[in-house]
């Protein structure tokens, strides 16, 4: 009877000191929430659930926000419901307010942003929490480089590579709208402090999202660090923007841009600030003309506010045609038959 006894208090107190030394290990790791909009992405959200559960980083949860797809992507994504993996849908519409709903719903101290499709390195929440818990703030965003590759595989060389740290923050933004490189939502982790202290997605947005959350997302950081020794994959559909977006959209973008240009400016409004943002501004009016046109009222009134002159793309080609025909009639050439 004393043997039985003793037999079921040594099971009892070894259940309970088990659970404690689990638990006690978990709060060592801070829990890492993945949040991810879900838009008829059939032929992807179960490879890109079963490649975040092999993760080597042991804290993480999913938080999945299905936005009304029409294909058999919810039902996927619910085959996978677990304590880590959690599946809602979203009770707005659009991707942004499924990335606002995924962050209310998430409980992580830190936050990564993905879409269904993404993929990433085994080791990449695991390497990027080492960074940010051994140098970073609550402040800080971490981001790790870029694999470009087309659908079938073949991968896209040489994306240009951002892979230094910068203080503060804003100034990778500068370096992206410098041309030097890009990054993309998936390679970022950040405290989910600076998602609040950012208000979250622009729901209004309905194009360049991603660019314009992160760029406001480094102009509040106190530092953006490289993480190199991970990477993230990003897929190259090969579908031309400037054929297929609607005029909305490219309003979206110009919006995205002046919003953007105010970032930078705020920081630093001098001639190489105003040049970079007429570049950019400049070669996505461009590239997209004559779709633009009726939007150019508003970018010309942009641009007379804040001293930004826009500057047009200077292949020798372009240069030419300009010089004769000036940058409107270019435009139209260029688009159609220089592509």
């Amino acid at each position: 009877m004393e043997d039985e006894y003793n037999s079921i208090c040594y099971e009892l107190f070894s259940d309970i000191f088990f659970t404690l030394f689990i638990e006690t290990k978990m709060n060592s790791f801070p829990l890492v929430s993945v949040l991810i909009p879900l838009y008829n992405a059939e032929q992807y959200i179960e490879d890109t659930i079963i490649r975040l559960k092999k993760q080597t980083y042991p804290n993480i949860e999913v938080i999945i926000v299905d936005d009304h797809s029409t294909d058999k992507s919810l039902k996927i994504a619910q085959k996978y419901v677990s304590e880590q993996v959690h599946v809602y849908v979203n009770p707005k519409k659009g991707g942004n307010s499924a990335r606002n709903y995924a962050f209310l719903q998430s409980r992580g101290e830190y936050v990564k942003f993905i879409d269904a499709d993404d993929f990433c390195s085994d080791n990449l929440i695991e390497s990027q929490i080492e960074r940010i818990l051994s140098e970073g703030t609550q402040q800080t965003v971490v981001f790790s480089p870029v694999r470009m590759y087309y659908p079938d595989g073949q991968r896209l060389f040489p994306p240009r590579r951002i892979d230094r740290d910068y203080v503060p923050g804003i100034e990778l933004l500068l370096d992206i709208w410098r041309g030097k490189g890009f990054n993309c939502p998936h390679c970022h982790l950040m405290h989910r402090s600076l998602v609040d202290k950012v208000k979250g997605w622009n729901e209004r947005i309905i194009k360049n999202q991603d660019g314009e959350f992160f760029a406001r997302i480094y102009a509040a950081a106190d530092k953006a660090l490289s993480v190199k020794s991970a990477y993230v994959v990003w897929w190259q559909t090969g579908n031309g923007v400037s054929t297929q977006m609607s005029l909305k959209a490219i309003e979206s973008v110009c919006e995205t841009h002046y919003i953007i240009s105010d970032l930078i400016y705020s920081y630093r409004n001098d001639e190489e600030t105003r040049k970079i943002c007429g570049r950019v501004m400049g070669a996505y009016i461009f590239f997209n003309y004559p779709l633009v046109k009726p939007l150019l009222p508003q970018v010309e009134a942009y641009c007379k506010e804040t001293n930004t002159v826009l500057f047009f793309p200077k292949r020798r080609s372009i240069s030419v045609l300009k010089f004769l025909f000036g940058w409107k009639i270019t435009a139209i050439i260029s688009n159609k038959y220089l592509k």
